[in-house]
């Protein structure tokens, strides 16, 4: 190959890597410009293509892409491309914002142990919002598995970092102290056993009067036909044909009284848990 001819190819391949780079870095501004028109299953596309030729910030790319994901609820794709990001990066600040944004991803899918378990990974060297978003994150893990005393020392370290008021500090602790009677209040075993002394009764005290009635007249009903019967057959000829009714409604409804505190415990626990996230949500979660 004469000189001429290598000199063209030279040029050629330095021409076509320039281009090549013009058009990515428009893919990414494209992409940029969709994303902060939440057009994100656009952007996801775009920022995908940037990748694929080749982006030279392919860990802030990847951490787009999962951002997309995230906005679009395709939680899993999401998950991946934030671990893809944390790999691909060596910048803490950034592995950060995707360790973030992979538990954000498994506490919406109400992974809350995987969540607990992927902060562990934090880098030490976060900024200060991070780190809110660190214990905010926590906090809600740990209510998901009902550990109220981390989650409200999480919430509450929340508060102190963003410079939250006395109040809000004070509404903070009294939520959690009505958490934590919850438990007291629709105690299923109590719930439970009460239905077994008086039927309906356990139901009464989970608020479900409706329930609690029918299962009372139900199985009162059933005892009132067992001595009619008893009075015109006999006792053996009453209970071969009464009891087993007697016993699957007396007993049917010893464990719905147990379920409907269960549900009444974790209505309330919602209740307070919204609260709670409009008391200490930093503003990136709102």
């Amino acid at each position: 190959m004469n000189r001429s001819k290598l000199f063209f190819l030279i040029i050629n391949l330095i021409a076509s890597f320039a281009v090549s780079a013009q058009s990515v870095s428009d893919i990414v501004k494209f992409a940029d410009n969709q994303f902060e028109q939440e057009n994100y299953a656009i952007a996801s596309k775009e920022y995908n293509r940037a990748l694929f030729f080749g982006s030279e910030n392919s860990d802030i790319i990847s951490l787009q892409i999962a951002h997309c994901y995230q906005q679009l609820s395709e939680y899993e794709l999401s998950s991946n491309f934030y671990d893809k990001a944390y790999r691909l990066s060596t910048n803490d600040s950034i592995k950060a914002e995707a360790i973030l944004g992979k538990t954000f991803c498994l506490i919406l899918e109400k992974k809350f142990i995987l969540a607990m378990n992927e902060l562990f990974n934090i880098p030490e060297n976060i900024t200060p919002q991070q780190k809110i978003q660190y214990h905010f994150l926590n906090g809600i893990s740990s209510y998901g598995i009902h550990d109220d005393s981390t989650s409200y020392n999480e919430f509450l370290k929340v508060l102190q970092l963003s410079s939250i008021s006395a109040e809000e500090t004070t509404a903070l602790q009294s939520e959690f102290q009505k958490v934590h009677r919850y438990d007291k209040r629709y105690n299923p075993n109590r719930a439970y056993i009460m239905s077994g002394i008086i039927p309906g009764s356990g139901q009464l005290s989970s608020g479900a009067i409706k329930d609690g009635v029918n299962s009372f007249l139900l199985v009162g009903g059933l005892f009132l036909i067992s001595v009619r019967m008893i009075g015109l057959y006999s006792f053996w000829d009453t209970v071969i044909s009464i009891l087993p009714w007697i016993q699957r409604y007396y007993m049917g409804g010893m464990d719905k009284a147990e379920g409907l505190a269960i549900s009444k415990i974790e209505e309330k626990r919602n209740e307070s848990y919204l609260k709670i996230l409009d008391l200490t949500a930093p503003n990136d979660f709102k």
